[in-house]
């Protein structure tokens, strides 16, 4: 039993802040999740799984080339998903007023327990002031905490939030196909693939390459 906790434990720490490592682990066994660390995934940064018959288990994934203290807020987020599950059961709307009250509980005693950089604090705090949660200060949050424990090539980490309008780009995972970003709808970008100009709705954190304006 100890060397799997020590297996699980040196895994975590490849992925998350080394302070979070003991409450995220202890947070997985008490609930019984299955967590997968996955692949890039343009359409999603993490996902959320209730318990059901075929499927009697909690299961949390996490996008595995996050930076780290991004990767917790990510996290955090499922596991807020979780909380408001286990607290209120089916039913509930995705981000409504009770898994925005449980992520709030759960970004506060993560800040609070020193395992995000304190200089991200005054985002944080405008972030969970009030509920409904702050949107555009969470985005601002997002986005200064991707850029911790990052490389200096910058591009190499660029999403498509940081571009302008008519902006052409590869998405990371798909390098070959080229997008022009045409307008913002909520957290997605409606953009055009250059060469079919057929559209598609990309999520503003999906990592691009070789942008150009």
């Amino acid at each position: 039993m100890e060397n799997r906790e020590r297996k699980y434990k040196e895994i975590l720490r490849t992925y998350l802040p080394l302070t979070a490592v003991a409450p995220i682990y202890e947070f997985i066994v008490a609930n019984n999740v299955r967590f997968r660390i996955t692949a890039t995934r343009s359409s999603k940064l993490g996902d959320y799984r209730s318990p059901s018959p075929r499927h009697p288990f909690h299961e949390i994934s996490v996008n595995g080339d996050l930076p780290q203290y991004f990767f917790l807020m990510v996290l955090l987020h499922e596991m807020a998903h979780l909380n408001t599950f286990t607290n209120y059961g089916r039913g509930m709307q995705p981000h409504g007023h009770q898994w925005q009250e449980e992520y709030r509980q759960l970004l506060i005693e993560y800040f609070n327990g020193g395992h995000f950089p304190p200089e991200t604090f005054p985002l944080f705090k405008r972030y969970t002031s009030r509920i409904p949660l702050n949107h555009a200060a969470g985005q601002e949050l997002e986005q200064a905490l991707k850029r911790y424990g990052i490389a200096d090539d910058d591009e190499a980490h660029m999403t498509l939030d940081d571009l302008p309008i008519g902006s052409t780009f590869s998405l990371k995972s798909k390098p070959d196909k080229v997008f022009m970003r045409i307008e913002k709808r909520r957290t997605r970008y409606l953009c055009n693939d250059t060469q079919t100009g057929r559209q598609y709705l990309i999520s503003g954190s999906a990592e691009v390459i070789g942008t150009q304006a």
